[in-house]
């Protein structure tokens, strides 16, 4: 039997062997392992670190899953104090305008707009087009900084040490419409918060970016890469997502892992931790549906080189979101345990096709979502379809399956309120006509009359206390009485490098994820991006994306399709100087009334690299949001001055 008759044998064996343990618990979840796409995206990153881990090379964090290439490694001795990997200067490298952004949200996705499928997921890219960061590193890691440089060496240990800070004037923090309903006002006398009313702030950003590597043997090594820092709001910390005067981050993808080869098994032990803005879907129509959140990620995983052309990867993981406000959402809250697998197969080392599976368990602390369990099965393709094009494709079915919500029937609705209102107002009109009769059955009738005002009153208190009751319960849960989904889902992801000027990227699929005000959301999605060096010393960015999403069920249930485009040009005006100009529209649609919404914003950058270790930058935000609701219509201004420095 030949190599390749052998490696297909193998392929089929350990394939059913992998559906075996996994058909029988296909309802599952855990949000990168729940969502395919980003399961899928896991996995290839995963497979390339092991292989560079069994080269001897050391991983550069910060580069797109399948990207070439190693990691700026410090190697005094062979180097003479220089440093390998790509060269940098800062003049040369600018700032990524477009990126960074210079941005108090960043490693939030796009600033303008979201993705319903990605809200769950409180450390994904929450915008509507695919990451291209990895699943060990921050959305925004140092590296577009430090251009590959390891710029310090403290003994064995390689460290690329960046320092990210932005001072930023923002004339509506909570994104307000500056209509004051009268309730609102008086309910809120003497609070912090008036709904409706605009709040401006200055606001102060510091991170400090850190890509380290220790090669701790030829067989095992040690990473770090994180984005860690805090806002500051020094008029109104108590209307920052984590409601502090001090609000701490580590940006999703922060991470510490430990790899080590045994035969040809690569370990990767990780922990991944995020401290960010999360959001409910409602977010983009009302700031204080944002949330601080805490996000720990903690596993094992494992890839086998079972010979030259099979490879097997599994990973299993505990993960634990936590809202860093829990009286107010702790609701969100939740425990999340997973395995998931990998089998890939390459039998002529182009192109590689697979199979792959996950169960996880979702658990909440409190009783607003119900707790589940999901799974997925599936089969993957990478396929160079040419030199300058490749291909990944996966598809395969869906389960997931929910306890059901608490039972609960209203005991007293606004209708009764209103019935024993006006049954009272009624009295009151009989008694100030009867006032001025001073007969014997006139007083009789408003001494009853009295008595039943006296009743109405005690019974209109019991109903508004009850009612609150009501209220409460009403609100602890998402009532979502779906139970199972069985399903189907499918992701594309297209690249291709047109010519020396042009490099696009096109991404669908169908798939369903854990949402926040319901079970789960099932998504339709495309997008589409192109860059294009349009002429000496610039960028050009084009993209626009797609997608409809529909929730499972529940009292907040919302079906939406939106869809937008976005472009952003990059211009090096001289040597030092860079500027940048972005325009972003989104048009969100949704069934329910008065909740649709366009969105508009344009940015204005201007950057200058005062020598090849620092520069500046300054930085204009305009955000407009017409929404049909016109209470929830508003605009938006930030002023930003930023600095980037490399140690």
């Amino acid at each position: 039997m030949n190599l390749k008759a052998k490696s297909f044998h193998h392929f089929l064996a350990i394939s059913g062997v992998l559906a075996f343990f996994c058909f029988p618990v296909i309802r599952a979840t855990a949000q990168y392992n729940i969502a395919p796409s980003q399961t899928g995206s896991f996995f290839n990153d995963l497979r390339a670190r092991a292989n560079q881990v069994r080269s001897g090379t050391t991983v550069d964090q910060s580069q797109p899953s399948g990207a070439t290439g190693t990691a700026g490694v410090y190697d005094f001795s062979r180097d003479q104090g220089q440093y390998t990997g790509q060269p940098v200067d800062q003049r040369e490298v600018g700032t990524p305008i477009g990126g960074y952004g210079f941005t108090r949200d960043v490693g939030t996705g796009a600033p303008t707009t979201s993705s319903r499928r990605a809200s769950g997921d409180y450390t994904s890219n929450g915008g509507p087009y695919q990451s291209s960061g990895t699943f060990f590193a921050p959305a925004y890691v140092s590296d577009p900084f430090l251009g590959g440089k390891r710029n310090i060496k403290l003994g064995p240990v390689n460290i690329g040490l960046g320092l990210t800070s932005a001072v930023e004037f923002n004339d509506n923090i909570t994104r307000a419409s500056g209509h004051v309903l009268p309730s609102a006002t008086q309910s809120l006398v003497g609070s912090a918060f008036v709904p409706g009313q605009i709040y401006s702030d200055l606001i102060a950003t510091t991170y400090l970016n850190i890509d380290a590597n220790y090669a701790i043997s030829q067989r095992s090594r040690l990473t770090l890469t994180t984005s860690i820092g805090f806002n500051h709001y020094f008029q109104h910390p108590e209307l920052s997502p984590q409601g502090k005067g001090n609000d701490f981050t580590i940006l999703p993808g922060s991470s510490l892992a430990y790899d080590f080869k045994i035969g040809n098994v690569v370990f990767t032990l990780y922990d991944r931790v995020s401290v960010r803005q999360g959001s409910n879907d409602n977010f983009r129509l009302d700031n204080h549906s944002t949330f601080g959140a805490l996000e720990n990620n903690g596993g094992i995983a494992m890839n086998w080189a079972i010979n030259s052309s099979l490879n097997l990867s599994l990973n299993l993981s505990r993960t634990d979101s936590k809202a860093l406000e829990e009286d107010i959402n702790g609701q969100f809250d939740r425990h999340i345990t997973s395995i998931s697998g990998s089998l890939a197969w390459t039998p002529s080392g182009t192109w590689t096709a697979g199979l792959e599976s996950s169960y996880s368990k979702t658990d909440y602390t409190q009783n607003y979502n119900n707790n589940g369990t999901s799974g997925t099965l599936g089969v993957f393709l990478i396929l160079p379809i040419s030199h300058n094009t490749s291909m990944r494709a996966a598809g395969g079915i869906q389960n997931f399956h929910f306890d059901a919500p608490p039972s609960f029937t209203r005991s007293v609705s606004d209708a009764d309120l209103t019935a024993t209102q006006n049954q009272i107002t009624t009295l009151n009109n009989q008694l100030a006509a009867n006032a001025s009769t001073a007969s014997a059955n006139q007083a009789l009738q408003q001494s009853s009359l009295q008595q039943q005002l006296v009743q109405l009153q005690s019974q209109l208190s019991t109903q508004t206390i009850q009612k609150q009751r009501d209220d409460v319960t009403a609100s602890s849960h998402t009532f979502d009485n779906t139970r199972d989904k069985n399903g189907y889902y499918y992701n594309v992801s297209i690249s291709n490098q047109l010519n020396a000027r042009i490099s696009q990227q096109l991404s669908f699929g169908h798939e369903s994820s854990l949402n926040t005000t319901s079970n789960f959301t099932t998504a339709d999605y495309v997008n589409y991006g192109v860059g294009i060096i349009a002429w000496r010393g610039s960028r050009l960015t084009l993209s626009g994306y797609y997608e409809k999403s529909d929730e499972s069920g529940g009292q907040f249930r919302e079906n939406i399709k939106q869809y937008g485009f976005d472009a952003l040009l990059v211009h090096r005006l001289s040597d030092h100087l860079t500027f940048g100009l972005g325009y972003h529209y989104g048009d969100i649609m949704s069934d329910v009334a008065i909740r649709s919404y366009k969105q508009q914003s344009y940015t204005v950058d201007l950057n200058y690299a005062l020598t090849s270790k620092m520069n500046v930058g300054l930085g204009y935000r305009f955000w407009k949001t017409d929404a049909e609701n016109p209470n929830q219509s508003f605009t938006q201004n930030r002023y930003i001055l930023s600095m980037n420095y490399n140690f």
